[in-house]
């Protein structure tokens, strides 16, 4: 698995010789064509509920979809999973409770780096990933476990980034920041997703966002969702065990942040019927 790790992190050097010039920036989605959406992530994709709940909701997912159909759009959920989500009409995702971005020795644990993505990627094909990841990294640093630090988890971001877009050169990636868990420190948070507060100013060092500018700059489309930290109070009523935002309309505030970033990404009308392109 290292050795993924440091392969993945380098290939999209190679790759972006071979994309069509001007890919990035365009909108990707005609809401005439159904696009095949996944959403990558942890305990917060699945929509797991306070201390573990099921409460079939399907958390961010569930909320999201009406919004897709009140907004018109064709679209198909796609994954492995369905649990979580019994009162969900498209339950499918690939949100893995518990996992970690990029496993370290000194808290190891589950990671989506690897076969995990590897597999949902080349099983279902997505147009579009809704990529949200790094909590339970986090929650490793807040415990001071050895390596974890945020700069590592850019970095075990990145090394995912480069292995989806190896897999697949033109998928279209949304990616968010971390919702504010309380058990995370506000500017540990701010810091990972790439958000400049007077309260939390930048260090200077890696981020989301700079990660979106790097693969952007090479050439694949990605977007950075518009700051999913700041958009659930940081509270117990919004998240009743410091993890997950499953109170008080949490999970409804992080699905407006993913359907702006997707509005953002769909082409006007007048625009033609164009569908999102397939590798």
């Amino acid at each position: 698995m290292r050795a993924l790790f440091t392969v993945a992190a380098t290939l999209p050097l190679v790759l972006c010789s071979t994309l069509p010039g001007g890919a990035a920036g365009t909108a990707w989605i005609a809401k005439t064509d159904t696009i095949r959406i996944m959403a990558l992530g942890d305990s917060i994709t699945a929509g797991v509920g306070a201390h573990g709940a099921d409460v079939g909701g399907g958390g961010y997912r569930g909320e999201l979809e009406n919004l897709l159909d009140a907004a018109g759009y064709r679209y198909e959920m796609i994954g492995s999973r369905s649990d979580y989500s019994d009162r969900v009409h498209a339950p499918a995702h690939e949100g893995w409770p518990g996992y970690v971005v990029r496993s370290l020795p000194s808290d190891p644990g589950h990671e989506l780096l690897g076969p995990v993505t590897a597999n949902a990627v080349d099983a279902y094909d997505p147009d579009v990933i809704l990529l949200m990841a790094g909590t339970n990294d986090l929650l490793r640093l807040e415990r001071h476990a050895a390596g974890y630090t945020v700069e590592g988890i850019v970095g075990s971001m990145d090394a995912l980034l480069g292995q989806i877009f190896f897999d697949k050169p033109r998928v279209h990636v949304i990616l968010a920041g971390v919702v504010a868990s309380p058990d995370i420190s506000e500017c540990t948070v701010e810091r990972f997703d790439g958000a400049v507060t007077p309260e939390c100013p930048s260090d200077g060092g890696a981020s989301l966002a700079t990660l979106v500018r790097k693969y952007r700059g090479l050439g694949f489309d990605i977007v950075l969702a518009p700051r999913m930290d700041a958009a659930v109070p940081r509270d117990r009523d919004h998240f009743p065990d410091g993890i997950h935002p499953s109170g008080d309309g949490g999970y409804a505030a992080v699905a407006r942040v993913w359907m702006s970033a997707i509005a953002a990404q769909t082409q006007p009308p007048a625009s033609g019927n164009v569908a999102v392109a397939k590798p």
